[in-house]
């Protein structure tokens, strides 16, 4: 039902002017601050200052403004209405413990001394986006300034960082946020299909193409398209894409018919592209067109302050997997802070997974981390070569057998060895040269 413009107006006057900031408090943890000298438009719709992901909220659903000595929330005429207190109103002061409501989302009206001294607003936090440590939230911020652009954005950060979520939130937070976001890891794309999977290919144009298949791009169309690992994309497909992204047309393989795409393209590595560029292993020119816009995103060992909200929340998570509560003493919560967790947030996640799947009581810092002392205290695997005696040409295969096994695939064991990915395949099956 449409708002009525009879609706009642709360004349909730302050006790005084403004002389605290406030903030909106979903009960989630990811307080929105309240700016006097800027307007704040809330709704579901694009275009919107705070977007939220409510079916009950309209698009353009209310604003909130300074207006003489505080801050009035104003309906916009929504269709659920806005609610200060349980009541529906058409325009309201907002003070330090007001419930505000707009259509069924919910939030609190808190002061702006609630935040730690010196401690700066958190920006509206997104689905699996966990962590209130400075560089964390320096992330968010440079996330939430990108995401109405229309340039092509480069995160960089190390394995298990969460950089498809950095993507997601730059694609949610955007303007294509009702379009598709379609994700394709170009590590884990066999070196034939790569053409195929990115701009697809129509039936017959290879043995084994039985019918049409239609690449990331195409499928993408309007909305963005996330290339994670970037780095590993062989070079004679970064000039395909590299032509992609300046005439926005994609030929499928085998076919004849230019398709015109409309995608923003988000792209990750872990690897340190400038020294690919360098090397020669990756285009100058691509790297600048992907890379107008870069994120780091931070690895867990940069911001250990959020280490116990992390696990508080993958613990909340776990329950309904397992089925039961998941507890953790505060001398495990301790060491996993002090932990230096080279996978990151995935391994923090698979490691408390696998404590709380093997045993019923509080979790410890032995079945959190077992094994011993923190990773950072111990000698890194890599270098540690175990070689069997024999011949020349067995010691030769052990050894790059091992860097296979370490580099987890062929293409980035030839990278790191500089020799052609077809020698090391030669090397491996053959034998030394």
């Amino acid at each position: 039902m449409q708002a009525s413009p009879d609706a009642p107006t709360l004349q909730l006057h302050p006790r005084k002017p403004a002389a605290v900031g406030l903030a909106l408090d979903p009960g989630r943890g990811d307080r929105v601050a309240l700016d006097p000298a800027r307007p704040l438009l809330l709704g579901s719709g694009r275009g919107v200052d705070l977007r939220l992901g409510d079916p009950t909220v309209s698009a353009r659903h209310a604003r909130i403004a300074a207006d003489g000595c505080g801050l009035v929330v104003e309906d916009l005429g929504s269709t659920n209405g806005t609610f200060v207190d349980g009541v529906r109103v058409q325009r309201a002061w907002l003070v330090p413990g007001v419930r505000l409501g707009l259509g069924g989302w919910r939030a609190t009206v808190v002061a702006g001394e609630a935040e730690p001294a010196g401690a700066s607003a958190r920006p509206l936090a997104l689905p699996g986006m966990i962590g209130r440590s400075p560089v964390f939230c320096d992330m968010l911020r440079k996330l939430a300034r990108f995401a109405a652009l229309a340039p092509a954005v480069l995160l960089r950060g190390e394995t298990g960082t969460g950089k498809e979520l950095a993507a997601r939130a730059l694609h949610l937070q955007g303007p294509r946020a009702e379009a598709p976001f379609v994700a394709v890891n170009c590590g884990a794309i066999p070196d034939g299909l790569f053409e195929s999977e990115l701009f697809g290919h129509v039936r017959g144009a290879f043995t084994g193409a039985a019918r049409a298949h239609v690449g990331a791009f195409a499928r993408a169309h309007r909305g963005t398209l996330f290339l994670d690992e970037i780095g590993e994309l062989p070079l004679p497909l970064q000039a395909k894409l590299l032509r992609v992204l300046e005439t926005r047309r994609v030929v499928p393989v085998g076919g004849e018919q230019e398709i015109a795409v409309d995608v923003r393209v988000v792209s990750a590595t872990h690897q340190p592209i400038e020294r690919l560029v360098e090397d020669g292993r990756f285009r100058c020119d691509l790297y600048h067109r992907l890379g107008v816009l870069v994120v780091d995103v931070p690895a867990l060992v940069d911001r250990p302050d959020d280490i116990p909200e992390l696990l508080a929340h993958f613990a909340a998570e776990l329950v309904g997997e397992l089925g039961r509560p998941i507890q953790l003493t505060p001398a495990a919560v301790a060491a996993a802070r002090a932990h230096r967790w080279p996978g990151n947030v995935r391994e923090l996640r698979n490691a408390l997974m696998r404590a709380a799947a093997v045993h019923d009581g509080p979790i410890g810092p032995d079945e959190l981390l077992p094994g011993g002392p923190p990773l950072a205290a111990s000698t890194p695997a890599h270098e540690v070569l175990e070689i069997p005696r024999g011949t020349y040409e067995e010691m030769h295969r052990a050894l790059l057998r091992q860097v296979l096994r370490e580099a987890g695939s062929i293409r980035r064991a030839a990278a790191q060895l500089a020799v052609p990915r077809s020698t090391l395949g030669a090397w491996l099956k053959h034998g030394a040269p």
